[in-house]
């Protein structure tokens, strides 16, 4: 899927009694600069499109870096009022790992 800025995004969750994980790949075209919370916004906020129909508003916090390793929180919020939290890392080459908190 081509997103604007992003060359390529492809998310998996995994919705189950134990939670929900998600990795996205992220590649960066151009001269557009990686962005970690946008990036891991776009991708949650589709797969729960995806994989539960629902539509959601997304928010990541801003990573304190771009090193590999940093983290940051996401709060997924679905039409029904359902929320989800993730933890969200920088993994190598501009991949972002979520997991569910």
């Amino acid at each position: 899927m081509a997103i604007s800025r992003v060359g390529i995004s492809r998310v998996g969750i995994v919705f189950g009694s134990v939670g929900i994980f998600a990795v996205s790949v992220i590649g960066c075209s151009g001269a557009d600069e990686f962005d970690p919370s946008g990036s891991a916004e776009i991708g949650i906020h589709d797969q729960i499109m995806v994989e539960l129909q629902l539509d959601s508003d997304v928010a990541c916090t801003e990573p304190a870096t771009t090193d590999v390793g940093a983290t940051f929180e996401c709060i997924a919020t679905d039409e029904e009022g359902k929320t989800y939290t993730f933890v969200a890392e920088i993994l190598p080459d501009e991949v972002i790992g979520t997991r569910l908190d």
